[in-house]
């Protein structure tokens, strides 16, 4: 009878690392470790370079890397730090990554319903639509994110607790600690201010790491029961969380309560909510508009910011800007507007299309002059993109019963008889 194979023989297996080389992250053909290899060129010596990780995970003598230090501006204007491994040990990392998710499959299935971020199946369109549906029970949302998360994970505690007492065997655990423990290289690129960035390199779980997201899930894992147990209406997007109420008093009431958990449970610490610096915030979006995840909502409903629609819009103005009067002009704004509603499909986005409309014709009138444009309006594009979302898959989100009262109506045209 054949023995189970370890974690260790699990993670060597070419079948595992391949199937970790196709679910990585390769939209960035010319992302690049700290050696400068980038996906492009590890893709044209694919066989090769699987057959060295095998070989070398086998014999015991693989090694981490160097990580890139890297830095992205976040949406408020801010930079976020990352660590970026490079392309070999991305998809060790990848197959850890999935080996993990399937012996701590039970944890990660408690929090099913309230954790969104780093998932299969989920992300900002389930979660913001949780969220709309849990304020309808109720009047108040705490709205808070964890201060510098990433960086005040305790890997020990991570390690310890969370995630070695639930693997089958322990072959893995000396990888899994230097997985999330890389040196890091690359900082004499970088000026003084930038290099303070990284002051906390080397503690917490890296952002820019595949392995990070799962393990930040694990990690929060217990903060999930404990607001589950607590009958807390909860949506958790990494470290980014709301929380439903029914009146300010008990929002309040909450606030200290789960403010006190992290802090003495993780040594976690939220934005106090006295600071009034819009990091924790208690809202009654009916009153004051809301944003959650980039999503905006009022208290019935829930719609792209405005900043989605100038990006959408500056997008047009360069392929009108750069393309000449012909049926390939208009192939690529459909394209791109479709696009734009494959993404904010299941929101109120019918409140930009009249303006969407309207900006396109100007832009086609400041190019080719003032002519009749039969351009497609953006309601028809819009519903046939959601027809499409819906007819594809028996598992589409448009077929969930649960959220047919808090999406937007699709019309089903009748061909006409005889």
């Amino acid at each position: 009878m054949e023995t189970e194979k370890s974690l260790l023989e699990q993670l060597s297996s070419k079948d595992n690392l391949y199937q970790a080389w196709e679910l990585l992250n390769k939209e960035n053909e010319y992302s690049r470790g700290l050696s400068g290899l980038t996906i492009e060129k590890f893709r044209e010596n694919l066989e090769s370079n699987i057959d060295d990780l095998n070989k070398k995970i086998k014999e015991g003598t693989f090694q981490f890397s160097k990580t890139r230090a890297a830095i992205i501006k976040k949406g408020n204007g801010k930079y976020r730090p990352l660590q970026i491994p490079e392309i070999g040990d991305r998809v060790v990392l990848k197959t850890i990554s999935i080996l993990l998710e399937e012996q701590l499959a039970e944890i990660l299935k408690e929090s099913d319903n309230v954790s969104f971020a780093y998932q299969r199946d989920k992300g900002v369109r389930e979660g913001v639509l949780k969220m709309k549906s849990c304020y309808q029970q109720g009047n108040v949302i705490l709205k808070a994110d964890i201060i510098n998360f990433f960086e005040e994970v305790q890997i020990d505690k991570l390690l310890n607790e969370h995630i070695y007492p639930n693997l089958k065997d322990n072959s893995l655990n000396k990888l899994i600690k230097e997985s999330i423990t890389q040196k890091l290289g690359g900082l004499n690129y970088f000026n003084t201010e930038q290099k303070q960035l990284f002051k906390n390199a080397g503690t917490g779980i890296p952002q820019g790491n595949p392995l990070s997201p799962l393990l930040s899930n694990i990690y929060l894992s217990d903060f999930d029961r404990y607001l589950i147990k607590s009958d807390y209406s909860l949506i958790r997007y990494a470290d980014d969380f709301v929380v439903i109420f029914k009146s300010e008093e008990e929002a309040i009431k909450g606030y200290e309560v789960i403010s006190t958990y992290l802090k003495d449970k993780f040594s976690l610490q939220i934005h106090p909510l006295e600071a009034n610096n819009g990091k924790t915030q208690i809202i009654d979006p009916t009153k004051k508009e809301m944003s959650f995840l980039s999503i905006k909502f009022d208290g019935i409903n829930i719609y792209p910011s405005k900043e989605a629609v100038r990006k959408l819009k500056g997008i047009i103005t360069d392929i009108v800007k750069n393309g000449n009067l012909n049926s390939n002009l208009f192939d690529d704004i459909y394209q791109t507007i479709n696009k734009w509603v494959s993404i904010y499909s299941y929101l109120d986005i019918e409140r930009y299309f009249n303006d969407i409309d309207t900006f396109l014709i100007n832009q086609l009138s400041k190019k080719f002059g003032k002519i009749d444009y039969k351009t497609k309006k953006c309601k028809h594009l819009a519903n046939q993109v959601r027809i499409n979302q819906c007819t594809k898959s028996s598992k589409s989100f448009w077929r969930n019963f649960n959220l047919r009262h808090i999406l937007p109506k699709i019309s089903w045209k009748r061909k006409k008889k005889g």
